[in-house]
């Protein structure tokens, strides 16, 4: 079996606070190895510093990834904001290729929410970060990109574009397809993904988006 590959990137000298580079390192190293493999010597060595100098920052571990779940959920609703006026289907098709690239491009995200889901009750550090699963549409991040979502939506429904439907299954399904599929490990012949594969996988998914909100 080959050698893992270092943990150690030393980053002391770029223009960029302590606090970020911890954080960025820590995604680095949770995209790479997993949530559970995300040790914060491990983060400490990455950003080039002390251990202990960790602790200025965040009391823990946990700590660290309860504020990348912060995070994901701001950046995702900043993100899936695409042009409310856009003709219905543009719109769709914007808001899932924009689903698909969000979590593409930071896969350290990806593993998060999927370990959250394995988790009855939700992963700890995320639950202390957001809150109860069962409360995750309160969130405020989560509730302006749920509140721009159906508001857009409903305009395809009112043009007779699109047909109602259940929000919460429509996420379900759209969501977990992508995540799923940009976490799947059961492939010899799996590919980092590329340009091709990030194409192949957004028309898929908005394929998936037009099946399920298309009027028939």
């Amino acid at each position: 079996m080959a050698p893992k590959p270092s943990r150690r990137r030393h980053r002391q000298n770029e223009p960029q606070g302590t606090r970020e580079l911890i954080l960025a390192e820590a995604m680095r190293l949770i995209a790479r190895d997993g949530v559970e493999e995300m040790k914060v010597k491990d983060v400490a060595d990455a950003v080039g510093i002390q251990t202990p100098s960790i602790y200025k920052h965040f009391e823990n571990r946990d700590a660290i990834i309860a504020e990348l779940s912060r995070n994901m959920v701001e950046e995702l609703a900043q993100f899936l904001n695409p042009d409310p006026d856009l003709p219905p289907l543009a719109w769709l098709e914007t808001w899932v290729k924009g689903l698909v690239w969000f979590y593409a491009s930071r896969p350290a995200y990806v593993r998060m929410v999927l370990r959250d889901l394995a988790t009855p009750g939700g992963f700890e550090p995320m639950v202390a970060a957001l809150g109860p699963v069962e409360e995750t549409a309160n969130i405020d991040a989560v509730a302006r990109f749920d509140d721009a979502f159906r508001a857009a939506y409903a305009k395809g429904v009112d043009a007779g574009v699109f047909q109602p439907i259940d929000h919460s299954t429509f996420y379900s399904m759209l969501f977990g397809a992508v995540l799923v599929s940009l976490a799947w490990p059961y492939s010899a012949t799996r590919k980092p993904f590329g340009a091709a594969e990030l194409d192949r996988l957004q028309s898929i998914a908005v394929a998936a988006a037009l099946h399920l909100a298309k009027k028939i």
